[in-house]
C-alpha cells in the first residue's frame, strides 16, 4: 500500500510541476523527526499549498483527527494552504478543505457528498474557478 501512495504522490508532484507549482513529498516516516508535515508542500511564489495525500478504493474516507491538527499547525505555521488530496480508482483527483470534512467520534471523514463538494487540481492552483449551484 504505501508503494502505491508513494506513486500517487508522485503523480501529483509532477502534475504541480507542471503547471508552474514548485513541489516536494516531505519525509514523514522513519525520518526521525517529530515535527507535524504533510506529504507533499508546493508553491510557486504567491501560492503555498500544504497537501496531505489519500488513496482509498471506496469512500468513505477517515481521517484521524492529530493527523488534521499536524497539517493545520504546519500550514498556520509555513502560511500554507492546507488541504487534503483524495485519489481514488478511475477518478481524479479532489482536494478538500478541512472546513469541508465531516467530523466523526476519532477525527473526520470524507463521504460522498463531501466528495461531490471536492474542487479538481486547476481550482486548487488557481487556474480555474468552477462555478457551483447552492
Amino acid at each position: 500500500m504505501k508503494k502505491k501512495g508513494t506513486r500517487f504522490e508522485r503523480e501529483l508532484i509532477h502534475i504541480l510541476w507542471e503547471n508552474g507549482f514548485a513541489a516536494v513529498r516531505t519525509p514523514t516516516s522513519g525520518g526521525g523527526i517529530s515535527y507535524p508535515m504533510p506529504d507533499i508542500i508546493a508553491g510557486n511564489g504567491k501560492k503555498y499549498i500544504a497537501i496531505e495525500v489519500k488513496m482509498r478504493n471506496e469512500l468513505p474516507l477517515y481521517i484521524n483527527e492529530q493527523q488534521i491538527k499536524d497539517l493545520a499547525m504546519f500550514s498556520n505555521l509555513f502560511g500554507a494552504e492546507a488541504v487534503i488530496g483524495l485519489k481514488l480508482p478511475r477518478k481524479k483527483w479532489k482536494f478538500f478543505e478541512i472546513e469541508q470534512l465531516k467530523r466523526t467520534k476519532n477525527g473526520y471523514k470524507i463521504d460522498s457528498e463531501v466528495f461531490a463538494l471536492g474542487f479538481d487540481i486547476y481550482e486548487l492552483i488557481g487556474k480555474l474557478k468552477q462555478l457551483r449551484l447552492e
